[in-house]
C-alpha cells in the first residue's frame, strides 16, 4: 500500500504555514532541508551569506531573511564572531511543521520523533477524548462520527485519509472546552503527520485503524468518557506496535 501525505501541502492546509513567500520561502525550505538532513551538521558553521546565497541564486538580503526564519525555530544561531552555526538537535522546535516537513521520509531521525511523539500523544488525547466525551456539543459529535466513518484506510486517497483522521484528531481537542488544549492542535496535527511519515503509511499494510477511531467516536457520542479515554489509548497503542516500536 503506498500511500505518503505529500507534505507540506496536506500539513499546512490543516494547520496553516508561517513561513515567507517568494525568494525567501524558496531559500528558507532548502536550507532548512540542508539541516535536517545534516549537509550543515550540528555545531558546524554553515557558509557565509554571500556564498549561500550565490549557492542559491538569491540576495543576501533574501538570505539574510531566510536565516532570521531557521533562526527562529532554532536551527541555527548567528553571531558576528563566527558566522551562523547549526544549534544542537534538542533545541531545534521539533514540533513545527516546516522542520519536520524538512526531512526526508527515510530519515532515522523521524523513527525517534514518532516514538516519542506517540508516547506524548497517548499523554494527552485518551484524556482530551474523556473530556470531549463529557463536553462535546451535539454538533462536535457529528462532526467527530463523521469524520471517524469517513476513514477508509483502503482507499488508497491519502489526501481524504489524512484530512479525515486530522478532523477527528482537532475536534476532539476543540470539544474539551479547556483553551489550553483547544491550542495544542497545530502540535496534535503535526504530531500525526509524523505518524503517518513514519509510522503508519511506512510500516504497515493497515495503517489506520478504521474500527478505532469509530469506538472513540461512539463512546463521546454515548457520553462515557472512561470508555472514549480507553479507546483512544488503546487506537494510539495501536499505532505504536503497527509501526513497529516496543
Amino acid at each position: 500500500m503506498a500511500l505518503r501525505p505529500k507534505v507540506p501541502g496536506l500539513l499546512h492546509a490543516a494547520i496553516g504555514s508561517a513561513l515567507p513567500t517568494g525568494a525567501t520561502k524558496i531559500a528558507v525550505d532548502e536550507l532548512g532541508r540542508r539541516i535536517a538532513n545534516g549537509v550543515y551538521r550540528p555545531g558546524e558553521i554553515m557558509p557565509t551569506e554571500p556564498e549561500l546565497a550565490a549557492s542559491l541564486g538569491v540576495s543576501r538580503t533574501t538570505m539574510r531573511d531566510a536565516i532570521k526564519v531557521l533562526s527562529g525555530k532554532g536551527m541555527v544561531r548567528t553571531a558576528r564572531r563566527y558566522g551562523t552555526r547549526v544549534r544542537p538537535v534538542e533545541e531545534w522546535s521539533l514540533l513545527d511543521a516546516e522542520v519536520v516537513a524538512w526531512h526526508e521520509p527515510t530519515h532515522p531521525r523521524l523513527q525517534s520523533m514518532f516514538a516519542e511523539t506517540t508516547e506524548l500523544r497517548g499523554i494527552i488525547e485518551p484524556q482530551a477524548a474523556a473530556l470531549a466525551a463529557v463536553r462535546a456539543t451535539q454538533a462536535q459529535v457529528a462532526t467527530i462520527l463523521e469524520a471517524a466513518y469517513a476513514i477508509h484506510p483502503g482507499s488508497g486517497a491519502v489526501a481524504d485519509l489524512f484530512n479525515a483522521d486530522c478532523t477527528f484528531h482537532a475536534t476532539i481537542l476543540e470539544a474539551t472546552g479547556n483553551l489550553m488544549m483547544r491550542q495544542l492542535r497545530p502540535i496534535i496535527l503535526t504530531m500525526l503527520w509524523i505518524s503517518y511519515e513514519y509510522g503508519v503509511l511506512a510500516k504497515s499494510p493497515e495503517p489506520v485503524t478504521r474500527e478505532g477511531h469509530i469506538k472513540v467516536a461512539e463512546a463521546i457520542k454515548r457520553r462515557d468518557p472512561a470508555v472514549a479515554q480507553a479507546e483512544m489509548a488503546q487506537m494510539l497503542d495501536f499505532n505504536r506496535r503497527t509501526a513497529g516500536l516496543a
